[in-house]
């Protein structure tokens, strides 16, 4: 199993990033490969709730939660998608803790892809340095949506 993480601090309170995470629907808010997202039907919040993404620039994915700390983290598995890499299983965590005035919010993505060594082969070669840039580019565009929220507070 692979595992990518990233942290990147926030200048603006654990409370107003995690209230903005918490929202899987609105993560076209912050995440620039999300062209549209919203919440499958169901339970908005904790274990169980699911959104549907549309990616840049094609290809879409749904993720549930299957764990839930209110106020500090949540992981949800990839459990649909189209033209994304083949996964055997994916998970992607999100976490917030407090970092003196502001806020470290970290993501892992966890993963396996199917096809065996070559699989394998794909991930060292390009998954994951993509994913890299995945958990960099999320995080970084949650920084930015934050901190204008707090600007604007």
């Amino acid at each position: 199993m692979t595992r990518i993480k990233n942290e990147i601090h926030i200048n603006a309170p654990k409370e107003q990033v995690w209230d903005i995470l918490a929202d899987l629907g609105g993560i076209k808010n912050y995440n620039s490969s999300v062209t549209d997202s919203y919440y499958l039907p169901g339970e908005k919040r904790g274990i169980g709730a699911a959104r549907h993404c549309d990616l840049k620039p094609f290809g879409s994915v749904e993720e549930t939660a299957i764990q839930w700390d209110e106020g500090r983290s949540y992981t949800l598995l990839l459990h649909d998608g189209k033209k994304v890499p083949p996964f055997k299983k994916a998970t992607g965590k999100l976490a917030v803790r407090s970092n003196g005035s502001g806020t470290l919010a970290s993501m892992t993505l966890e993963y396996d892809l199917k096809f065996g060594p070559f699989g394998k082969l794909m991930d060292l070669v390009m998954v994951r340095s993509q994913f890299q840039k995945v958990t960099a580019t999320v995080l970084g565009g949650l920084k930015k949506y934050a901190e204008s929220q707090q600007a604007a507070a």
